[in-house]
């Protein structure tokens, strides 16, 4: 049941109590204002920076920032802390006087958001066309206090009656010298519209601190003032912060702000919603590529390849031997430009020129994949906002917002890797991110939690994910991007304001923001990245090689615990302590006031091979590509496998990312023959016994390794036997989930060169 609008009602007055930039006050104060219905609006912002508000209020839903140079006065306790942080930063061009005070001018800078109470005010007075009055002291005044109270998303629960009078209960004796004179100021402000505009009432909008003491004047009908502490200040300039600062500085998460604003506004301009259209690529002529290449050269290399004449053709670098062999692929697919060109050798002499005719060129099998980052997706975000405000209620509750956020990037986590997360990856997250929040006094986590806690139970590439969608603002430019405001651009600790930099500067707070993690490749260079495996030569990428080498070990010496907690007995003690007392059925057995001890017995015969089925892939083909390789070197295996093919997602140049179906993997190297050409394996049911089998047969060892989900038939059981071999079963499920992720995505190299280059596409 949604909670009735609160609001305090003293004379022509509706003091509604907020927050700053949290999106639960800005409905709280549209739902005062539609009961109320009021006449005119007072908000508590200096006057000076009413001008710019309401131009910024103007321009949503584009951001604004309002920047503007002030000096600022400090003394006592607060310069001494001032002072400190002066000395460690080695601070130079601040005048100290001999008066024990210290004057800073600095760039002040405010954050215009749709989801601020006063931001909110500002528009709804605009919308009904109503007089806007700020009534705040142009004054500095550092936030300092904590709020030991609920945070905003409480309001959905509790409503803001509540909340208020929980924060009165706590927090409601608090103030400072620069608060009294504020609150005096607003008072007899408001007392001044009284006068003027006697039978109007007035919104007022104040922050929640200032409430009680402020009502206290207004019921007394007067309010001493007080002398305000010196503010001097510079022009106030208007800025549009660029993408990236949005995702570092702004106070409200950018994915509830776009949340709010689509359901405050709605979509926007169609452009906001669209990614930036790629420039088509002009038909490729193959030609073109031969315009270093003699025309004799095609027609010498084509009569070799047919048999025609044993002269080899004169030597060419590996682009001109790329460009032959691609037009050759495309005379094959055209024969009627094949004919063409062969019918200018009428007569068998060579013609004096040679037209090489036009043909298409030849489609690539190799796609080239991109990793979709939130701008790629902007098309899909209008359908996607819409869903989750329809989830979230009339109410809009954050947790709802916030749990859809989780919902969507594990989504986009699966189109981009492959993997998918499981039930208990959410249930363990949501577990932390709320003990997260319940640490630092809060009901829910904010994106930034969200996006550690992703980490953490899966990953960097879903900490990503949740950190990209979690801090996108829709109507945001890119660094790059053209705005009628100059730019705004915040990068690491640097601040840049239409495009001077600004070395002293002060901001509410800023964004902890996630470091990419990959590099982007350019468009133009997706479309080469075919051409490297060309050559028909493919290897390994080393540092994925150490990592399976080592979870082979791994489960080596995992099956031989096994083995060996099976073959452990518990006796009582009689003469010998054996391997050592065990404790447990010492204890389930002390009444008896008996020692048990434990008689391990070794296990005879090594773990060679091990076989991990991650897909038995039994109804489909999703794993067609099927290869044997032989280990570089001594400390590498032979491995055999089932994968996706080599020509699904291509992340680099010559560099394709695939994922396992299964893999055998048998020591020492270069004794594995290809088993799935040989056809005495024919007969076998799946891809996964074909594994087992080859295992069986070039095993030396007498244990194997078998990782799965289901165990083998008994058959094979039967023939481990036959052959002295035993083969070890450990379920998959009893794995790391992590780690079986972690070994299950690998990438395959067009050739060994690739291997300098790889660690810049590979996440």
């Amino acid at each position: 049941m949604p909670h009735e609008p609160f609001y305090l009602e003293v004379g022509p007055f509706y003091v509604v109590p907020v927050c700053h930039h949290a999106m639960e006050f800005a409905r709280e104060v549209e739902r005062a204002f539609r009961v109320v219905r009021p006449r005119r609006v007072a908000i508590e912002l200096a006057p000076f920076l009413l001008e710019p508000m309401q131009r910024a209020v103007r321009r949503f839903p584009r951001l604004t920032t309002l920047a503007y140079e002030a000096s600022l006065e400090l003394s006592g306790r607060e310069l001494e802390v001032v002072k400190e942080k002066l000395a460690r930063l080695e601070a130079s061009g601040d005048l100290f006087d001999g008066s024990g005070k210290l004057q800073l001018k600095r760039h002040h800078l405010l954050a215009v958001e749709p989801t601020d109470a006063f931001a909110e005010a500002t528009r709804l007075a605009q919308a009904h066309e109503l007089p806007l009055h700020a009534i705040d002291l142009p004054i500095h005044y550092l936030h300092q206090h904590q709020d030991r109270v609920p945070d905003p998303a409480s309001l959905t629960a509790i409503g803001l009656k509540a909340f208020y009078e929980l924060w009165n209960e706590k927090m409601g004796g608090a103030h400072t010298p620069e608060d009294l004179a504020r609150e005096a100021n607003m008072a007899n402000a408001l007392f001044h519209l009284q006068r003027m505009h006697p039978d109007e009432k007035v919104l007022v909008v104040v922050g929640m601190a200032h409430v009680a003491r402020l009502l206290e004047h207004l019921q007394a009908g007067d309010a001493p003032l007080k002398p305000p502490p010196p503010f001097e200040h510079g022009e106030v300039e208007l800025y549009e912060p660029d993408l990236e600062t949005v995702r570092m500085s702004h106070s409200e998460s950018p994915w509830v702000m776009a949340l709010y604003e689509f359901h405050r506004g709605g979509p926007g301009e169609e452009k906001y919603w669209q990614p930036p259209p790629a420039p088509e690529p002009e038909p490729e002529d193959p030609r073109d590529r031969l315009k270093n290449v003699d025309p004799t050269q095609v027609v010498a290399s084509l009569e070799m390849m047919l048999g025609l004449r044993r002269r080899r053709p004169q030597p060419m670098d590996k682009r001109e031997r790329k460009a032959l062999s691609r037009y050759l692929q495309g005379l094959n697919e055209d024969p009627g430009a094949f004919m063409q060109l062969l019918n200018q050798f009428g007569g068998g002499r060579l013609p004096e020129k040679v037209d090489l005719p036009h043909v298409k060129a030849p489609s690539s099998r190799f796609q080239a994949f991109k990793f979709k980052e939130v701008n790629d997706r902007r098309a899909d975000l209008r359908g996607l906002y819409a869903a989750v405000l329809e989830e979230a209620g009339p109410e809009l509750d954050r947790q709802v917002m916030l749990e859809a956020l989780m919902r969507t990037t594990g989504h986009y986590y699966s189109e981009n890797t492959g993997d998918h997360l499981a039930n208990w990856q959410f249930q363990t997250l949501y577990q932390y991110v709320r003990n997260y929040a319940h640490l630092h006094g809060r009901l829910l986590p904010t994106v930034y939690e969200l996006t550690m806690g992703a980490r953490g139970v899966a990953d960097d590439n879903w900490a990503y994910e949740v950190w990209d969608l979690g801090s996108f603002y829709p109507w945001s430019p890119e660094p790059e991007g053209h705005s009628e405001l100059p730019l705004m651009h915040m990068s690491d600790d640097k601040l840049w304001l239409g495009g001077r930099e600004v070395v002293s500067w002060q901001f509410r707070r800023r964004f902890p923001s996630l470091r990419r993690m990959r590099k982007r490749a350019k468009e133009d260079e997706a479309g080469d990245w075919a051409d490297e495996f060309e050559g028909g030569s493919i290897c390994s990428y080393p540092a994925e090689d150490l990592v399976i080498e080592d979870y082979a070990r791994y489960l080596q010496k995992k099956a031989i615990q096994q083995m060996s907690s099976e073959k452990t007995r518990v006796e009582p003690f009689t003469t010998s302590l054996l391997d050592g007392i065990d404790m447990r059925e010492t204890l389930r057995n002390w009444h008896e006031r008996k020692l048990f001890v434990r008689d391990i017995r070794r296990v005879t015969g090594g773990v060679g091979a091990v076989i991990v089925i991650f897909d038995e892939d039994s109804n489909d083909d999703r794993y067609p590509w099927r290869m044997t390789w032989h280990g570089e070197h001594s400390q590498e295996s032979d491995m055999a496998f089932y994968a996706t093919p080599t020509n699904v997602k291509l992340v680099g140049p010559g560099i394709s990312r695939c994922e396992y179906g299964g893999l055998l993997m048998t020591y020492p190297n270069r004794r594995l023959e290809n088993i799935w050409a040989d056809p005495s394996y024919h007969q076998l049911r799946s891809k996964s016994e074909i594994l087992l089998m080859g295992a069986l047969e070039y095993g030396l060892d007498r244990h194997i390794v078998y990782v799965s989900a289901t165990p083998p038939r008994s058959h094979f059981r039967s023939v481990a036997g036959q052959l002295g071999k035993r083969i070890v079963y450990l379920p998959i499920g009893s794995l790391s989930p992590q780690s079986i992720q972690k070994i299950r995505v690998f990438h395959v190299l067009s050739d060994h060169q690739k291997r300098k280059i790889a660690k810049d596409y590979i996440w």
